[in-house]
């Protein structure tokens, strides 16, 4: 309750009343604080200006906290000299922190000392309680893109001030904390109350137009109209990933998965691949093998073909004075993560055609883009990053023909590639022990790095020295989980001097970070230079195996080697790919990189022809002719500096087929949840050729095969080949479930594939 201290007529004040009023006002204002305002950490007219390069001022205004109201009455400054980033370049974000606290001013004043003599001295006393505001600082993480730190939910942030060596850059208040005054809560008020008023209207309105619609809709349903909107409802359930455990009268699938399809059926002949698609008659898959392994033109490095290529320096730091005995410290355990190169896949032939269920892509997890896609190669699986943006499938999408055929689908040539060239789903994990000393440096251009030198200036008695190049974060500091390649020169093979650590070759990417680290047990020196002189980078120190410890004015000495190319292009034949009795189809997979202004262009030539034919759009017919062996070469453009390459692997496989001219596939059993005697089925049919295709669609219950007592096909007005097939099922008896079937056949090369199933129980 709100108190208030009563002085009578003749009544002596004590001077604990005198500071009872004082109580009592503080405990007024507390409660309207608390109790009408209520903000948690806000402030209110504070403001934060620049005194100097590096001085913050902050200026009078007021804290709230709950109940409490803090008051700044005198602007105050804060020295941000020590939170300047260290490294040139770097910037960091520094966040302002508001906190209340008690405070207490003294004075002088005459204090009686004894009561019977009135004897009196002069002492200091306390005289002013007072609530005022301090400021703390916290920062974030350095480097070119800084990171704000993380402010707990208790703190109040006033602003925000990024810094740079040279001092403050930026201010930003933070407006989330500033207590909002009445005047302002009102003009808001009155905004939401001038749109409730239309809201309502517009409501009004709706309520006449739902009555209309729902007396038009007692009138009657057609039964036509509720097919389709289950149909919609359907495939718009499948494109959410809206699934339920109760069965439902009705089923869609985009047959891009196996899951919904019986393939352990003794009557299935057919693939689910992108659709239901004619199976293989006959199959082959080879590895990717060079016609001559001793090709001149060629050099391959553990397994990874480039074109020839000599090396240079690409980067290099010297002069250095000091040396880091990189035996000295506790000896550390780290485990590590090695990158593998991301791979590539280019199917040619008339069944590989996805045409135009691009709708149905997020039903299996994926995007429009094929992100996520489950490619299995030899009992190893990968999974697919991104569509084509460069060679065949990017110049394809970009042409207006493509309508309706986008992504990856060339009529029958499909490119699948990626723009990652490195990633983290085929790994190497393996373990170092030693002192751990390394080097980042910020890569400006794309380069191939094939090499990296240090100078030694004392080689121990024993302990091989291991290197490993690895990936950097965000803010700058060593990746051991993502390590590129690592080389490891032995003891004997160290001398004073330039040491050389051969690396595979691997593609650096601009405007990267990267670092190297070297691990060893022996007692050996590298030399290093000081006073920051190479400035793009730092020398670090592993410690416990994770946290990298940098030095601000100490760099390694070292060179960076790079390839160096003596042609800008490479033409490399491969072993021929066969199959017995012709194919209609091949696929090309393997790892490797094109970087931005290189290309990889397969070319081929079918047995009997004296042509090489590129592998576009345009020569999709030569499959037509049933080739039993294709001769292959791979085309190579790059540039001095930058080439494409191939990784000639196991993994990197050839496979080719041929289909049966028959098909047969089954669902599984599909639950509806009820009883019904009328079914309906629609099939979605791309790539129709009439005079070479035929299709039916049949119903299997329980051991009896029906076939349709109706059957219509709509053809789609926008692509002839393109058709949707209703078989109609009526007067069944009864039953609670049922399996689609669909059969077909082919005569040529060309083949038809099932895009989407969809049935309705009636």
């Amino acid at each position: 309750m709100t108190k208030r201290k009563i002085f009578n007529v003749n009544e002596k004040i004590a001077s604990e009343d005198l500071t009872a009023i004082g109580l009592h006002s503080n405990e007024t204002t507390g409660n309207i604080v608390g109790d009408a305002i209520g903000y948690p950490h806000h402030y209110a007219t504070v403001t934060v200006s620049q005194q100097s390069a590096t001085t913050a001022v902050i200026n009078p205004g007021r804290l709230f906290i709950y109940d409490k109201l803090y008051d700044l009455d005198e602007a105050f400054s804060i020295d941000l000299t020590p939170r300047l980033p260290l490294v040139l370049g770097d910037t960091v974000w520094v966040a302002l922190l508001l906190r209340g606290e008690p405070a207490m001013d003294t004075a002088q004043r005459t204090v009686r000392t004894n009561v019977d003599t009135g004897t009196t001295d002069l002492q200091t006393v306390n005289k002013t309680e007072r609530l005022t505001v301090t400021c703390v600082d916290q920062v974030g993480i350095a480097g070119p893109t800084p990171i704000k730190p993380t402010v707990a939910t208790n703190e109040c942030v006033v602003a925000w001030l990024l810094l740079a060596q040279t001092g403050i850059q930026l201010i930003e208040m933070e407006p989330k904390n500033r207590v909002k005054t009445l005047y302002e809560v009102e003009g808001r008020v009155v905004i939401l109350e001038a749109r409730m008023d239309a809201i309502e209207q517009v409501a009004a309105t709706l309520r006449t137009d739902l009555s209309a619609i729902s007396a038009k809709q007692r009138e009657a349903v057609r039964p036509e109209i509720f097919n389709q909107m289950r149909l919609d409802v359907s495939a718009v359930k499948r494109a959410l990933r809206i699934f339920e455990n109760d069965p439902r009268a009705y089923f869609y699938d985009s047959a891009l998965l196996p899951t919904k399809w019986d393939t352990p059926n003794s009557l299935w002949m057919a693939r689910i691949k992108e659709g239901v698609r004619f199976a293989f008659a006959n199959y082959r898959d080879s590895q990717l093998a060079l016609y001559n392994p001793a090709n001149p033109d060629v050099r391959i490095t553990e397994g990874l073909m480039l074109p020839k290529w000599t090396e240079e320096t690409k980067l290099s730091v010297s002069g250095g004075s000091g040396q880091k005995n990189i035996s000295q410290l506790v000896h550390t355990e780290v485990t590590l993560v090695r990158r593998e190169i991301s791979r590539s896949a280019v199917a040619y032939g008339p069944i590989v055609q996805v045409c135009q269920n691009q709708q149905d892509w997020a039903a299996a997890g994926l995007s429009d883009s094929r992100a996520g896609q489950t490619l299995a190669v030899a009992g190893e699986t990968f999974n697919v990053v991104g569509q084509s943006s460069s060679g065949v499938g990017g110049a394809w999408n970009a042409d207006p023909a493509s309508v309706g055929h986008k992504n990856y689908d060339v009529q029958s040539v499909s490119v699948s590639t990626w723009t990652e060239v490195y990633w983290d789903q085929v790994t190497e994990t393996f373990g170092l022990n030693g002192s751990i000393y390394g080097q980042t440096w910020l890569n400006s251009q794309a380069m191939i790095m094939t090499g990296l030198n240090l100078r030694f200036t004392r080689v121990g008695t024993d302990g091989d020295v291991h290197i490993c190049v690895c990936e950097c974060g965000e803010d700058g500091s060593p990746r051991m989980d993502k390590v590129l390649q690592r080389s490891t020169v032995a003891r004997a093979n160290l001398a004073i001097g330039k040491v050389r650590f051969g690396f595979r070759p691997m593609l650096l990417e601009p405007g990267k970070r990267y670092a190297f680290f070297l691990t060893t047990t022996g007692n050996h020196q590298i030399a290093f230079v000081s006073e920051n002189k190479f400035a793009q980078g730092s020398l670090f120190q592993v410690t416990d195996g994770a946290w990298a410890l940098v030095s601000p004015t100490e760099d390694l000495e070292f060179d960076i080697l790079g390839a160096k190319f003596s042609t800008t292009r490479t033409v490399v034949e491969f072993e021929p790919l066969t199959l017995d009795g012709g194919m209609t189809y091949m696929r090309l997979i393997a790892a490797g990189w094109a970087p931005a202004g290189t290309s990889q262009l397969w070319q081929w030539q079918p047995q009997g022809d004296t042509e090489w034919y590129d592998m576009t759009p345009e020569n999709a017919d030569i499959l037509y002719g049933l080739p039993a062996l294709v001769r292959l070469r791979l085309v190579m453009v790059g540039t001095t500096d930058l080439a494409p390459a191939i990784v000639l692997d196991s993994k990197a496989r050839g496979e080719t087929g041929r289909t049966r001219g028959d098909l047969r596939a089954l669902t599984k059993n599909i639950a509806f949840g009820l009883s019904t005697t009328a079914i309906t089925v629609d099939l979605t049919i791309d790539r129709w050729k009439a005079g070479e295709h035929s299709a039916a669609v049949k119903l299997v219950v329980g051991a009896s095969t029906l076939n349709a007592t109706a059957t219509s096909v709509w053809q789609d007005p926008d692509n002839p080949k393109r058709r949707r097939l209703t078989a109609t099922f009526s007067g069944i008896a009864a039953t609670t479930s049922a399996a689609v079937q669909i059969e077909g056949t082919k005569t040529g090369v060309d083949e038809w594939f099932g895009e989407s199933v969809f049935l309705m129980a009636d």
